[in-house]
């Protein structure tokens, strides 16, 4: 079981691991089936919605322009800098270092190389299907030409959905997990909302500059949390099976029992 899940190993009352329970725990089956059955369908839903404002349906597309157009004509020299040091932050190349010494931190703690690889997938995954998704969807970036004062002229590429927001929904969702295998059920809250409140300015960022439509961020937000959503409890099933291979199932022989450790007892 890993860290990351929060959840305290199961102990006999003498202290040792208690044996596996041989029956089928079907709730958290159904459970990780439900999550993963979600995550499949907020991808779907993210691919559908790109499709459907690439091809101009609803209206979206010009709403989105309006906004980028507001947004042009409000800049200021404070926010202008923090959003261009928040696009170079979270860069491909910046934003692969600070996800691998995130990870590497956290192996460091932990001392579990399946916790580092956790951190490493959540962190990168929503990055590498908003990549993914750009190619399906094909939807262009603001030009340029019809923008007040573009603070960023990005060469020719797709916005649908923003590879930026998608990092730092990745990372947002690793701290969490990491804090909440920590600490367990508690305290892990305010860690969320603090995250939460770093994708938005994240977001909100791509907007400012110039370089994204509103909508390619929102449906970034979505995709991170669906493709996390959709393979992380595989991963922790592989994770936990390989923790059963290497525990030890056996008592060794001449070894007391804790019924009889107790029994035995002064």
């Amino acid at each position: 079981m890993t860290a990351l899940d929060g959840r305290p190993p199961v102990t006999s009352r003498g202290g040792r691991p208690a044996p596996p329970d041989p029956r089928p725990d079907r709730r958290p089956v159904r459970r990780d089936v439900g999550i993963a059955a979600a995550g499949g369908a907020g991808v779907v839903a993210v691919v559908l919605g790109g499709l459907l404002i690439t091809s101009g349906a609803g209206g979206v597309g010009a709403a989105d322009l309006d906004v980028v157009e507001r947004v042009g004509r409000m800049h200021s020299p404070l926010l202008d800098g923090a959003a261009l040091l928040i696009d170079r932050l979270l860069g491909p190349q910046l934003g692969v270092a600070l996800v691998l010494l995130f990870a590497v931190a956290v192996g460091v703690t932990t001392r579990r190389a399946a916790e580092a690889l956790t951190v490493v997938g959540v962190s990168v995954l929503p990055w590498a299907a908003a990549e993914t998704v750009k190619l399906v969807v094909g939807r262009d970036r603001p030009d340029p030409r019809l923008l007040v004062d573009p603070l960023l002229v990005e060469p020719h590429s797709f916005s649908f959905p923003s590879g930026h927001t998608a990092l730092a929904t990745g990372l947002a969702l690793a701290i969490v997990l990491v804090v909440r295998g920590r600490n367990g059920r508690r305290g892990w809250q305010p860690v969320a909302l603090v995250a939460a409140l770093g994708v938005g300015i994240v977001a909100a960022s791509r907007v400012w500059i110039g370089v994204h439509y509103p909508t390619d961020t929102l449906a970034s937000v979505v995709l991170g949390c669906s493709v996390v959503a959709l393979a992380l409890p595989l991963w922790r099933r592989i994770v936990d099976g390989l923790d059963r291979l290497d525990r030890p199932t056996t008592t060794p022989p001449g070894a007391l029992t804790a019924p009889d450790t107790e029994r035995n007892a002064p």
